[in-house]
């Protein structure tokens, strides 16, 4: 196949655990042209496109986002103007990676949309038929797969002799970790010796992942006494405000929120000893570069899903009768997450931190 198209749609999270998917596909057909379809909208500046994540060379030879929902409801020229765009590229296969929510109905219609627009082979539908998940599960459901392990299924479909090795390579340049380093000499005084870096990830665009802030403060408040952390809190800007409030209390610390790229912020995270952090994108970028995670999973989705990539990972999740609720705000008073104790959490960033080979922070690498 000389000229292959890629669907996957969603946010931070879901580019990065595509991302053994991504490689495998790239590394079966090295020479292939591989664009991406996605569903970023350039116009709405709150969405991160998978350009600001994935390397510009390497993985994709072009992206290509289709027009937002209630714009093709109100226009049709323009879905049938993008029809006909995707016709002309002439791609010989699409690799299929919805979600695993997608139904029946919207897999019947992007397969015909597919096949309208040119393209035969369509690799990945047989698998999210077999792993379907519904919106809403009950509370007795069973932990499932993750989502990446079901996204290199979807891709099994067409590439049936896999390798066993998955990798998860962002490409970060020396460019880029050389202006995440400036901003943390510009930002804190790094003379003291071995420090040891450790990205803090309190927040979440949903209210009912987010672990109690206090907690957040206690962990890392003994982690600075017993082995020298030094915190680097990370999230958007929205994030910022708890981030000095955590370092006010600390004393000491970095604030990257709103101040990073997503590709700079890997770029620091990679030197971290640890993520400590709720399930939010920052908690798959830092699985992503190899940093292992200590995660506060609420458990508002099935167990497992939205597990990080990689292994060494620490998992905090409690079972609770209003499980798998999916809902952005809690009505149980985030009792799955107030079960969560520190004592449990801090001995998992200290056993991470006992064995981790990350280099301490340094002064700011020559390019």
């Amino acid at each position: 196949m000389k000229k292959i198209l890629v669907f996957r749609i969603g946010h931070l999270g879901d580019t990065l655990v595509s991302l053994p998917a991504f490689w495998r596909i790239r590394d079966s057909f090295p020479d292939a042209h591989i664009t991406l379809l996605t569903n970023f909208d350039p116009d709405d500046p709150r969405l991160l496109s998978p350009k600001d994540v994935l390397p510009e060379s390497g993985l994709f030879d072009a992206l290509m986002s289709y027009p937002p929902a209630e714009r093709v409801l109100t226009s049709g020229p323009e879905i049938i103007r993008f029809l006909f765009r995707l016709r002309r590229q002439r791609f010989d296969a699409v690799f299929y990676l919805p979600p695993r929510s997608r139904t029946a109905v919207q897999a019947v219609r992007d397969i015909r949309f597919f096949k309208l627009a040119g393209i035969r082979k369509v690799f990945g539908d047989r698998t999210l038929e077999a792993r379907r998940l519904p919106i809403q599960s009950p509370p007795e459901a069973s932990a499932v797969i993750s989502e990446s392990e079901y996204l290199l299924e979807c891709v099994s479909e067409g590439i049936p002799e896999l390798s066993r090795e998955s990798k998860s390579e962002l490409l970060i340049t020396e460019t880029e970790r050389k202006a995440a380093f400036e901003w943390l000499a510009s930002s804190v005084d790094l003379a003291e010796n071995d420090l040891r870096l450790i990205a803090v990830a309190p927040g979440s665009k949903w209210e009912s992942k987010i672990w109690n802030e206090k907690r957040y403060s206690e962990v890392v408040a003994r982690l600075m006494e017993r082995v020298n952390a030094f915190p680097v809190v990370f999230g958007g800007e929205e994030d910022r405000e708890k981030g000095e409030r955590l370092i006010a209390k600390w004393g000491r610390g970095a604030n990257a929120c709103g101040k990073l790229t997503v590709r700079q912020s890997a770029a620091l995270i990679e030197r971290c000893a640890l993520y400590l952090g709720n399930d939010t994108g920052t908690m798959h970028l830092a699985a992503a570069v190899g940093t292992r995670c200590v995660a506060v999973f609420a458990a508002i989705d099935l167990e497992g899903r939205w597990y990080p990539i990689g292994e060494g990972h620490r998992i905090f999740r409690s079972t609770v009768e209003c499980q798998h609720c999916h809902t952005p705000d809690c009505f149980n008073f985030n009792k799955c997450l107030e079960l969560i104790e520190v004592s449990a959490v801090l001995e998992a960033c200290e056993s991470i931190m006992s064995g981790a080979t990350k280099a301490p922070a340094s002064p700011v690498p020559e390019a």
